[in-house]
């Protein structure tokens, strides 16, 4: 498999750490008790028809996994810049198309079209989320939905209170956090109503909670997805 470089520092150290952290990545998920995937099924109960549906940052694909319970039928569409964590997605959900690419590459680079993009816990790894968004928003079909996350800014939270930091993980490999003020992620979604906006701890670091801002948006327009006939309907 050819896999373009990444000139970006952080970008690099993030692939190199989910790269070796992918065998143990679900385990730690589990004890650390993340908590957004479950939300998935709820924030989108009531979308559709859905033709497609894109999951960036898909890690392991558990958001794929709720996307196939939220969204059956629908063809699945998995991107992740780590080798083996895509292995374990399309090992998770057969039926998902699953690719190993730099987000902004991938973004940068698809014609494809999707009617739900969903982008949850990743984002905080871009240096440039506004620049990404932009690019996010280009593959979201009139009509369709954007559901996302980031590491917000807390300037009354001692452990988010920095715009940028790098670490250790628990691998013993550094990973750099990138955060963000609500409102700058909220002017990079300008024009698209919000469905639902809101802080929520995700999950526990050092027996602290890790918030995250969750954000669910719609595309202006109307919805190009037919719905199927109803039977005996004339």
């Amino acid at each position: 498999m050819t896999v373009e470089p990444v000139s970006d520092p952080a970008t690099a150290r993030a692939r190199a750490y989910f790269e070796e952290f992918a065998a143990g990545y679900d385990d730690a998920a589990r004890d650390s008790g993340w908590l957004l995937n479950g939300r998935l099924v709820e924030s989108l109960d009531g979308v559709g028809p859905v033709a497609a549906a894109l999951d960036l940052a898909c890690g392991t694909g558990t958001t794929l996994a709720e996307l196939q319970i939220s969204l059956p039928g629908a063809a699945l569409v998995g991107v992740d810049i780590a080798g083996a964590m895509v292995e374990r997605a399309a090992q998770r959900v057969p039926k998902a198309r699953c690719i190993r690419a730099d987000l902004r590459t991938f973004v940068d680079g698809t014609d494809e079209r999707f009617d739900v993009v969903t982008v949850i816990g990743g984002l905080e790894f871009t240096p440039d989320l506004p620049g990404l968004l932009a690019g996010i928003r280009r593959l979201v079909r009139p009509g369709g939905h954007l559901v996302l996350t980031y590491e917000p800014v807390l300037s009354g939270w001692a452990p988010q209170s920095s715009r940028v930091e790098t670490n250790l993980g628990s691998n013993g490999l550094e990973l750099t956090t990138f955060r963000w003020e609500p409102g700058e992620v909220a002017a990079a979604l300008d024009g698209w109503p919000v469905i639902s906006s809101r802080l929520l701890a995700a999950y526990q670091r050092d027996g602290l909670p890790t918030v995250y801002g969750w954000i669910h948006v719609r595309r202006p327009g109307r919805s190009t997805v037919l719905s199927p006939p109803t039977p005996g309907a004339s």
